[in-house]
């Protein structure tokens, strides 16, 4: 006897129960690795979703590019190297690079925080949706 629908009752008992469906990551090339350069930042689309990529002493931190107060591009910000921070220009909110958390007011919520590393020439984000 087949059984159909295994993983998807389980997803439904996880919906049920938590509200969510369970996340599918997907790893995505983003660029060449050479195409951010130290103490640059860049923002990309992934399915509809704005990512922002900031390479700093030879780290990569991703993180949302939307300010969770004022909607702004966090691109249009600035990176604040000595806390680890990407600083809204039009709230002066600010959140932590590695982890998403925010670290000044008015930024109440948080980043997503993806993971992100080069392997050889490219730059690859495991992007959960």
């Amino acid at each position: 006897m087949r059984q159909f629908g295994a993983a998807s009752a389980d997803r439904q008992t996880l919906k049920a129960k938590t509200g969510f469906r369970r996340s599918m990551p997907t790893d995505v090339t983003l660029c060449p690795v050479s195409e951010i350069p130290e103490g640059g930042m860049k923002s990309f689309e992934i399915m509809g979703f704005d990512i922002l990529v900031v390479r700093h002493q030879g780290r990569f931190f991703c993180v949302d590019a939307a300010c969770t107060y004022k909607y702004a591009m966090l691109t249009d910000g600035r990176v604040d190297a000595e806390r680890l921070a990407i600083v809204c220009k039009d709230c002066n909110g600010a959140w932590d690079l590695a982890t998403g958390q925010p670290k000044d007011p008015p930024a109440k919520f948080p980043l997503t925080a993806y993971e992100i590393r080069p392997e050889g020439d490219d730059l690859i984000v495991t992007f959960t949706y």
